[in-house]
């Protein structure tokens, strides 16, 4: 829910916008100067479920290396002077 607030009534009734955010996290308040939006107060509070950013994660993951076939291994150790010194810096 969007709320559009005057910067001087958001300046007079800061506390109790305070306390309306408090009860209600999804409210935003839209601070105006001459009826333009210049800033947003809001809830610090996180809006998304425990949980759902790293399920987002793992979902988009799995459809990223579903896509790629399976790189062989290159073994960096048998070739340490190569990775160490490029053949540009020797």
């Amino acid at each position: 829910m969007k709320n559009i607030v005057s910067v001087s009534n958001a300046r007079k009734d800061l506390p109790k916008i305070i306390k309306e955010i408090e009860k209600n996290p999804e409210a935003i308040f839209m601070i105006t100067v001459r009826n333009e939006t210049v800033a947003e107060i809001r809830s610090a509070r996180t809006m998304v479920e425990p949980g759902q950013a790293v399920q987002t994660l793992l979902r988009l993951r799995k459809k990223l290396s579903s896509g790629m076939k399976e790189q062989p291994k290159e073994p960096i150790s048998q070739r340490v002077k190569d990775y160490l010194y490029p053949k540009g810096n020797r």
